[in-house]
């Protein structure tokens, strides 16, 4: 009886499973030879990974005697669970974490993560660029390939999630060193490629897989129920040790631990004061040098504020002085400008002024030479009277007019004097003036003593 033709979720479904059960044992079994090689092979005592009893029982060894591994098998006949067992869960590789403990590479590396179930590793590639977890996330991401297509309750598979298990798996498989031809030749297989024959054979290796992983769980069940019984005997039996442990001894542990609980707080009470005054005294040194070097910073701090300082004032004082004699050539050029203006304007008032005062005195001199004129003619008018008057009565008549004479003559001077004072006439034209009138003087004075 012939098969109906595959739907395309049917040929996904197989060609994954070629995937699963051909490519997936043969990427496992180079790298845990890898693995062994590089961490075994060149060791005293050990071997290169050959397959042969011997290197199987070093393994055995390695692992502390006992593994789910069967390592009376050739490694070519051990399955994806096996395989897994002897790389990321084996003791053989297990490494120390951070509290010097070692552990597997999945409780290292893979446990952490936290995965939730059904999901993947979004990258298989480490952080810290760290092989070892590079190794680890890798075939953990197989193992989870591995499970969720054996887990599977249908024979389908759509074509985005073929097509997201494909580059999981060349994600995983090149991380672990190794070409990603065969997976990508997948994706040409065609409905021929999967003969009757081959379907049942295939059908076939997934229930060996499936039983397998079943034994394997089965085996790892049974491993912890035995584990656990174990613990219980071993805690129910300390606890029975307890239990009859008489109270005298529990008096003695406890006086015991009392005496060295006070013998370990002397010492630590003496070696805190020891070291209380250790530090203390360092800490004085580390504050003396401290100020000291303080102090020399803040020293040459000042020093080189200080030259600073006066540099900027040298400065600031050459500018000023550089300022202010800018400033005083623009005032002293003002200056000169202003008083060479009020000179003008002084010079112009001067000559304003002597020009009045002059045509004053003109004028004032005129008046008086009139003045003069009239004395002059009065006084010779007076002589020639005098002269026709007889002797004694001439006497008494001269003697009259002279006094006359003499008052109008000191009047005369008096006015003369103040027109000159309060004139501002050159002092030339004064002097010409009081010659002058020193002359009619004179001459008065003569005709005088003459009528005398």
């Amino acid at each position: 009886m012939e098969l109906r033709p595959f739907t395309n979720e049917q040929l996904n479904y197989f060609k994954f499973a070629h995937v699963v059960l051909n490519e997936f044992p043969r990427a496992l079994r180079q790298t845990f030879k890898a693995m062994w090689d590089n961490t075994f092979g060149h060791l005293p005592g050990f071997q290169p990974w050959d397959d042969s009893v011997a290197v199987r029982n070093m393994f055995l060894a390695t692992e502390g005697g006992t593994t789910k591994v069967h390592t009376h098998l050739s490694y070519d006949e051990w399955d994806c669970t096996a395989l897994f067992q002897a790389t990321i869960f084996a003791r053989s590789f297990a490494l120390p974490d951070s509290t010097g403990h070692h552990r597997t590479l999945s409780n290292l590396f893979v446990w952490p993560c936290g995965l939730p179930h059904g999901s993947f590793h979004t990258s298989v590639i480490s952080p810290g660029a760290n092989n070892a977890e590079t190794i680890a996330l890798a075939i953990d991401q197989l193992r989870l390939l591995r499970n969720a297509f054996c887990h599977s309750s249908s024979s389908k598979m759509d074509k985005s999630t073929f097509d997201q298990y494909i580059q999981h798996t060349k994600d995983a498989i090149g991380a672990l060193g190794f070409t990603t031809d065969p997976i990508d030749a997948v994706g040409s297989l065609t409905e021929a490629d999967f003969p009757t024959q081959r379907v049942r054979s295939l059908e076939d290796e997934i229930k060996r897989e499936l039983q397998a992983e079943s034994a394997f769980l089965r085996e790892d069940v049974k491993d912890e129920l035995v584990g656990i019984r174990s613990d219980i005997m071993q805690l129910n039996q300390e606890r029975k040790e307890d239990v009859t442990r008489t109270g005298r001894e529990r008096r003695e542990e406890i006086h015991e631990l009392q005496n060295q609980l006070r013998e370990d707080i002397r010492k630590e009470r003496q070696g805190q004061r020891a070291s209380l005054k250790e530090d203390v005294k360092d800490g004085m040194v580390r504050i003396g040098s401290d100020i000291a070097q303080s102090s020399r910073e803040l020293k040459q701090d000042v020093t080189q504020a200080v030259r600073e300082t006066k540099e900027e004032i040298q400065e600031l004082r050459h500018k000023l002085k550089e300022d202010i004699r800018k400033e005083l050539q623009a005032e002293s050029a003002l200056l000169q400008e202003g008083v060479k203006q009020e000179l003008q304007n002084i010079r112009s008032d001067i000559a304003q002024s002597n020009q009045d005062r002059k045509e004053d005195v003109t004028q004032t001199a005129g008046e008086r030479k009139k003045e003069i004129q009239g004395l002059r003619n009065k006084l010779e008018l007076n002589t020639k009277q005098c002269k026709e008057e007889t002797l004694a009565p001439s006497v008494k008549t001269t003697s009259t007019a002279d006094q006359e004479i003499n008052e109008q003559v000191a009047e005369l001077k008096r006015k003369f004097y103040e027109v000159l004072q309060d004139s501002g006439l050159p002092g030339k034209t004064i002097v010409n003036l009081t010659q002058m009138f020193v002359g009619i003087d004179q001459k008065l004075g003569q005709l005088s003593e003459w009528f005398r």
